[in-house]
């Protein structure tokens, strides 16, 4: 894929995938159906603090982390959800592909301030040994 056909599908994406947070493919975990009630709430500050909440509990799946990820980032990124992704980050059981992930949805978030405090997350969860 060219660096144009990149630009384009980055800048087309959102606006084709607009009114709904995409689903990964692959079975789906238990905390799907909380992630997927969470998104149906209007009011954003609930709507992140039921996804924060998603977001600390133990064993999520790759699957899940995933979708929980895209629901965090969808309609862009503040303070209530850096708050979310830092819970994620902080989570014992999010994994290097999910950070990746949420390194890659940085340039999303809105203020500096909040960029640097998940990209500080990043850095301590990245610096700790890998559990056994």
């Amino acid at each position: 894929m060219t660096t144009a056909s990149r630009r384009l599908v980055t800048f087309a994406l959102p606006l084709l995938t607009a009114g709904c947070v995409v689903h990964p493919r692959g079975p789906h975990g238990p905390a799907c159906a909380a992630i997927d009630a969470a998104t149906q709430v209007e009011l954003s500050s609930h709507r992140l603090e039921l996804l924060t909440r998603i977001a600390q509990r133990p064993e999520l799946s790759q699957h899940e982390q995933t979708y929980l990820v895209n629901a965090i980032c969808f309609g862009g990124i503040g303070g209530e959800h850096a708050d979310a992704l830092i819970a994620l980050i902080q989570n014992p059981c999010c994994t290097a592909e999910t950070r990746r992930q949420i390194s890659a949805n940085l340039r999303m978030v809105a203020y500096s301030s909040e960029r640097r405090r998940v990209a500080e997350a990043l850095a301590a969860a990245d610096a700790k040994p890998a559990p056994p």
